[in-house]
């Protein structure tokens, strides 16, 4: 069995994992070395890896380091694509266990993934398992906060996915700027991908991956754990 944790800008992802099988899973603010033991004692897995986007490890790190085979995610880690990405230090951790993912689920067939959280990456790995890079682009709050802070008269408001496609409200307007904002780019790169290099699968993750499932007008999958699952299918592949 395999624990997999994954350190997002806001929240801490972690999974025990049998196989491709998710045992255990938990999203939560803080991780603490109790409870890290709790769940070994539980599942008894002997293999851990790491990703994290923030700058500094985490203080359980040193433990998980002292007392298991534990991989720390990086660009170098080996993985089974290999990638045109100019400037590897630099990509997110989060964005290579995402592809690892999908390759892992759909093997030899062109996949985009779009993993939607503070802010929203769309990635691509083609059948060939050639990593083409993708783009970066502002999350939900992100873009509503910005409206705010940029303008003079804009409010802050909260997202919300039961608008209709126009707002009827300066409120529902800036909800539906930043949703469909968000729909339609997902959308549109999709058409433009497939036209370049054939028939894609289209895969969304993050937290609001099922929400936007409900939206986007174009074949799918959501899979809200892929980065979870990526990291396994690393941790796999480095045994």
């Amino acid at each position: 069995m395999n624990f997999c944790i994954d350190i997002g800008n806001s929240f801490i992802k972690y999974a025990v994992m049998k196989d491709k099988e998710i045992l255990a899973y938990k999203r939560q603010k803080k991780l603490l070395v109790g409870d890290i033991k709790k769940l070994h004692r539980k599942y008894s897995f002997s293999r851990v890896i790491l990703s994290t986007v923030r700058s500094s490890l985490p203080p359980f790190y040193k433990y998980l380091d002292r007392s298991f085979k534990t991989v720390l995610l990086s660009h170098k880690t080996p993985q089974a694509f290999k990638s045109l990405y100019k400037t590897p230090k630099t990509i997110g951790k989060d964005r290579i266990a995402a592809v690892s993912g999908a390759i892992d689920m759909f093997p030899k067939q062109n996949c985009l993934i779009f993993d939607i959280g503070t802010c929203m990456t769309a990635d691509f790995v083609d059948k060939k398992a050639i990593y083409h890079g993708g783009n970066i682009s502002p999350g939900i709050d992100l873009r509503l906060k910005s409206m705010h802070h940029f303008t003079s008269a804009l409010p802050l408001v909260k997202g919300s996915f039961k608008n209709k496609i126009l707002g009827l409200s300066t409120k529902s307007a800036l909800q539906n700027g930043a949703i469909y904002g968000i729909v339609l780019e997902i959308e549109a790169l999709a058409k433009r991908i497939e036209r370049e290099f054939g028939k894609i699968n289209v895969i969304l993750t993050g937290g609001d991956a099922s929400s936007f499932g409900d939206l986007v007008e174009c074949k799918k999958f959501v899979v809200p754990n892929l980065v979870l699952m990526g990291l396994n299918a690393t941790l796999n592949y480095n045994e």
